[in-house]
């Protein structure tokens, strides 16, 4: 039986690296995959970043490798949203986990509905106001709370958040969203370990299948460019916001 367990851990986790990679939301996935295993909510939250953490860096190295990440954008929007995590991850240590998610789960439904009717706005490439610069440092500080809080949804926020902030194509884009997935996960991965929130071998043996899918997640988007990604992001975000709303209430 725990072999079978374990072997399902590896599956969710290799399954969750291919939708985070190539939009995000996975973590939907491996939370309830922890939990079912046994694990207590808030230490399930902790341990499901290091395969997070496997995941956005294998996808990061494949991305690098073909020449898709610009990492000059990437450090730009970086280091606002490590500011944040800290403070995201020291909320999840004292409150409840279902304290946003309400709010970001009608936001993800809304946004998916404004995409579904408009896909120029994020399927061919992300073209914002120029102006719209001045806003990279609160936002994306904003989403490194959200991400220590509770990490999941956290590539479709970045996404989204790009495509009003900086712009670019969207294949570029998930690179850099795997490049600051990485790092920030590590910066929470590293709060949730000094509070001893941590289980750690259910951590790994998920994080194995998670390895897998960030190359597997990779290539994909790689090969298939950015319809594969947006459809994959209308899904997520529907399934995303879905799972907020009602894990908040029943």
């Amino acid at each position: 039986m725990e072999i079978a367990t374990y072997a399902l851990l590896a599956t969710a986790g290799f399954i969750a690296g291919i939708i985070n990679t190539i939009a995000g939301g996975g973590s939907f996935l491996t939370l309830p995959a922890l939990i079912f295993f046994g694990l207590d909510p808030k230490i399930a939250n902790g341990t499901n970043r290091i395969a997070v953490l496997f995941s956005s860096g294998s996808a990061v190295a494949t991305f690098y490798k073909h020449g898709h990440l610009d990492r000059t954008m990437a450090w730009r929007l970086t280091w606002p949203t490590m500011l944040g995590v800290p403070v995201g991850s020291l909320a999840a240590v004292y409150l409840p986990p279902n304290a946003f998610e309400p709010v970001f789960g009608l936001i993800f439904l809304a946004m998916a509905v404004v995409l579904a009717k408009n896909p120029k706005r994020i399927a061919k490439s992300m073209t914002p106001d120029p102006s719209s610069h001045r806003f990279i440092t609160p936002v994306f500080f904003a989403i490194g709370i959200y991400v220590g809080f509770i990490q999941a949804g956290m590539g479709i926020l970045v996404l989204l958040a790009m495509s009003w902030t900086t712009g670019g194509d969207l294949l570029s884009g998930n690179a850099i969203k795997n490049w600051v997935a990485f790092l920030v996960t590590l910066t929470a991965t590293v709060m949730f370990a000094i509070y001893g929130m941590i289980d750690w071998v259910p951590g790994l043996v998920m994080a194995a299948g998670n390895l897998l899918g960030g190359f597997a997640g990779a290539k994909l988007a790689i090969k298939k460019g950015n319809q594969l990604i947006f459809k994959f992001l209308i899904v997520v975000m529907i399934a995303t916001g879905t799972k907020l709303i009602v894990s908040a209430f029943w």
